[in-house]
């Protein structure tokens, strides 16, 4: 290629190969993005969604799974108690599972947040993965509401899990449109038009 003096520095070549340093073209490596007007506020806006999520959740079952709302819940739905156990033993075991799970939860979804804040590009399929789960917990969510005896979780906090899976769809949506208009976390590819 020929070096054209008109050509401003970081001018990217017709063929989107080439960034023009100033004195020579040199070559884009293969996959690279640059980030539009969309990235950083996408990759914000999912790791606020996730964080809060997380310590909402995480609270939630701590502060909520006590042996008298949990003996409340099983009640209310009929269980039967398995012979050889229990009720204080399933209660123990029924706690000690919610906690750990939504500890569980709560990593998978601060890692998430954790790897939009630091723009790792690879995040994006994992977090989209997060938000198409969160949609599905919206639909799950709404029946739960329905049925307040059935969780020992006050209603309240349920309205609130409801709202920030319903921040999950619509997160789902911009991600989407995002990757549809441009590519991951909203970023094309370069010499493309935002």
């Amino acid at each position: 290629m020929s070096e054209s003096p008109a050509t401003a520095a970081g001018q990217v070549s017709a063929d989107g190969q080439f960034r023009w340093d100033g004195q020579q073209w040199v070559p884009i490596p293969r996959g690279s993005r640059e980030p539009t007007p969309w990235t950083r506020p996408m990759q914000l806006a999912a790791a606020a969604l996730l964080t809060v999520e997380a310590l909402i959740t995480v609270a939630s079952v701590a502060i909520f799974y006590n042996q008298a709302a949990v003996r409340k819940t099983l009640e209310a739905g009929g269980s039967q108690i398995p012979q050889g156990t229990t009720e204080d033993q399933i209660i123990t075991f029924t706690i000690i599972g919610a906690i750990a799970f939504a500890a569980f939860l709560g990593l998978i979804e601060l890692f998430g947040a954790l790897g939009a804040v630091l723009r790792w590009r690879w995040t994006f399929w994992y977090v989209l993965v997060l938000m198409g789960l969160g949609s599905l917990s919206a639909l799950l969510g709404l029946a739960s509401l329905f049925r307040p005896n059935n969780s020992p979780i006050p209603t309240g906090i349920q309205i609130i899990e409801e709202i920030l899976a319903f921040g999950a769809v619509a997160m789902l949506i911009w991600m989407v449109i995002g990757l549809v208009k441009f590519g991951p976390w909203a970023m094309k590819r370069p010499g493309t038009a935002s």
